[in-house]
């Protein structure tokens, strides 16, 4: 099929139907002759939307809820590979005439005159003035909601939030872990070298490669072998700052789909006891199918709510990766910041207490607990951790400096990993000790 074509299927999908960007890309995966290409154009249209409408808004008479959802997302990609594609006119605007054919003729002349006149009108077009209106000027410009710009201009100034909003909007970059139960990361090198995969060495985390044009994943060499799999630099440090230890017996709240869980099976040597907790039945198939194909016999799964989980054995250390805003990650979900509000933070940070609180019986004395999210929001992070402690007196923040070396913050215990200082997603981390 059409990559275009199956572009604007995927968008309805995902912007007028409210599916996930992940699942509607990924279902057309064998369906295209270039996934990248799909990928890459769905993305990036989703991310840009707000700007893109701002666009069809300035050049046609009609308002965008008048118009159908095949015609809006047709203007949409169209006019993000004008822009931001850089795309020959005339194909663009043959090609998506012609696929509003497809759905209806009458639309055929709407569509190429919206887009001519974009061509011609372009340079015309006046965006918000920073100076005049921050906030509305980064949210157009950058294409990001309203509240989540006033919110980050309020913690972080204008300056850095415009940065996060650059990367969020970037392709994001795929990283890798060496799975180190089976091969090590020189022996990865030399399969890449062999087969032409190209790469290059994390500067953040000493298990990571970061992969370059990798196409299907599924078909890189030594994926199937379960050499490595796939996760985020700033994922992989969570593991590093637990520090897992043998046959330790370890508690992984919220743990699907399984890449920190797998990482500290590979920590532990695949001994000890991994209890992996996740709410949801399928995403627990996940970390199954994950610790099948890396060879990792020392995690038992269950399926329960992490905010009501008990057992009778204590812990010597618990993760929680707690369920967030995934503000951090915006670049690598392109649909998620349409998602979220402002109410979702509130409610968020209650599950997040909750589960924090549940955990912290579940800890030996002694033990350590690691609270992470992949949110930039202090409500969700410091803030919420200070809560803790402070009805929590037997808990207390623990240096993670020595686990994060090649990042200069952790002496106090925790650390706010963003976008716009660091390169990577934005992530949060906290490492807790129950005292004696």
């Amino acid at each position: 099929m059409d990559v275009r074509l199956s572009a604007v299927k995927c968008l309805i999908k995902i912007l007028e139907q409210n599916k996930t960007s992940d699942e509607v890309i990924n279902s057309y995966a064998n369906k295209v002759s270039s996934i990248a290409e799909l990928i890459n154009l769905t993305a990036g249209t989703v991310k840009f939307k707000l700007t893109l409408d701002f666009f069809i808004e300035n050049l046609s008479s009609r308002p965008m809820k008048k118009l159908s959802p095949p015609v809006k997302n047709i203007l949409r990609a169209a006019i993000f590979e004008l822009e931001y594609l850089k795309k020959p006119d005339y194909a663009v605007i043959n090609s998506y005439v012609e696929i509003s054919k497809l759905y209806d003729k009458k639309t055929s002349g709407f569509v190429n005159g919206i887009l001519r006149n974009f061509l011609r009108k372009r340079d015309e077009i006046n965006f918000p003035n920073i100076k005049e209106n921050p906030v509305k000027a980064i949210s157009i410009n950058f294409s990001h909601p309203t509240w989540l710009v006033e919110r980050w201009i309020k913690t972080y100034g204008v300056d850095e939030t415009i940065k996060i909003c650059e990367f969020n909007n970037k392709i994001p970059v795929i990283s890798i872990r060496i799975n180190t139960l089976k091969t090590s990361k020189s022996e990865v090198i030399a399969l890449f070298r062999e087969n032409n995969v190209e790469f290059e060495e994390s500067l953040i985390s000493d298990e990571c490669l970061i992969l370059k044009n990798p196409g299907n994943i599924k078909n890189l060499a030594g994926f199937k072998e379960g050499f490595w799999s796939v996760q985020g630099e700033s994922s992989s440090l969570v593991a590093k700052v637990l520090d897992p230890q043998k046959e330790e017996r370890i508690l992984d709240l919220c743990a699907a789909p399984g890449g920190k869980t797998t990482h500290i099976a590979a920590l532990m040597q695949n001994s000890g006891e991994i209890i992996a907790v996740d709410i949801s039945k399928d995403r627990i198939k996940k970390i199954k199918e994950n610790c099948e194909r890396l060879g990792i016999t020392c995690v038992k799964t269950v399926v329960v709510d992490a905010s009501t989980f008990f057992d009778d054995d204590r812990f010597d250390k618990i993760l929680i990766d707690a369920p967030c805003s995934n503000t951090g990650v915006f670049s690598k979900r392109p649909d998620a910041r349409w998602k979220r509000t402002q109410e979702d933070i509130k409610k968020l940070t209650e599950i997040q207490l909750e589960i924090l609180q549940n955990a912290s019986g579940l800890l030996k004395e002694g033990g350590v607990l690691v609270y992470s999210t992949c949110s930039i929001e202090p409500e969700e992070n410091i803030l919420l951790v200070q809560d803790f402690l402070k009805n929590n007196p037997n808990f207390a923040f623990e240096n993670i400096s020595k686990q994060l070396p090649c990042l200069e913050e952790g002496k106090e215990g925790y650390i706010q990993i963003l976008q716009s200082k660091h390169g990577i997603d934005g992530f949060f981390m906290a490492k807790l000790k129950k005292l004696k």
